[in-house]
């Protein structure tokens, strides 16, 4: 097994240790349930975890990969861009793995403009110490568009209160998934 261009396990090992030591976990963008069942699996028990995804099939899949989890996840068919409608404390650790639904309709993805809306919740709501893992795939047109509207909206926060990383595989084709990582520092 390949690890360092496994991207998404590199993300996972990144935020790790906040994720055991979270009280709120965000999973902005449910999905099949992947990253939601890895952040419950390695949460503590008192933990909250709120799992987002606009699309009726991700719900159903996510609850169903994580049915043992039930009790600490509240699944919210919503977009991600009310989280601040839905999560009413601090968030230690979200996650987006922004893109479509694999396995469904491709032209159902995120959208640049919700994506930096619920961003930008996030960070309101991170907690000093916080971090936030942002997947992105520029391998289609909305996708490359998102990419680079985060990437922008990042290089401008102050560097007095966010260390943003970025995780980028060189020599692989310019369209291959990447990762963003942030930490809110003060």
């Amino acid at each position: 097994m390949q690890t360092v261009s496994n991207v998404i396990n590199l993300m996972h090992q990144a935020i790790l240790p906040a994720v055991r030591q979270a009280d709120v976990i965000v999973d902005a963008t449910a999905g099949n349930g992947g990253d939601t069942l890895f952040l419950a699996q390695n949460m503590k028990a008192s933990c909250q975890l709120y799992a987002f995804d606009i699309q009726p099939e991700a719900i159903a899949r996510t609850k169903e990969r994580t049915r043992d989890f039930a009790a600490q996840i509240c699944y919210l068919q919503r977009s991600h861009e009310e989280i601040d409608r839905h999560v009413d404390r601090s968030i230690d650790v979200a996650m987006f793995n922004l893109g479509y639904l694999p396995g469904a309709d491709h032209e159902a993805v995120t959208n640049h403009e919700s994506t930096l809306k619920a961003v930008k919740c996030v960070l309101a709501k991170l907690r000093i110490q916080g971090i936030c893992a942002i997947m992105v795939y520029p391998g289609h047109p909305e996708g490359r568009i998102e990419a680079d509207y985060l990437a922008g909206f990042f290089q401008k926060l102050p560097a007095r209160d966010y260390t943003v990383g970025c995780y980028r595989l060189w020599n692989h084709r310019p369209e291959a998934p990447y990762g963003f990582i942030l930490e809110r520092t003060r």
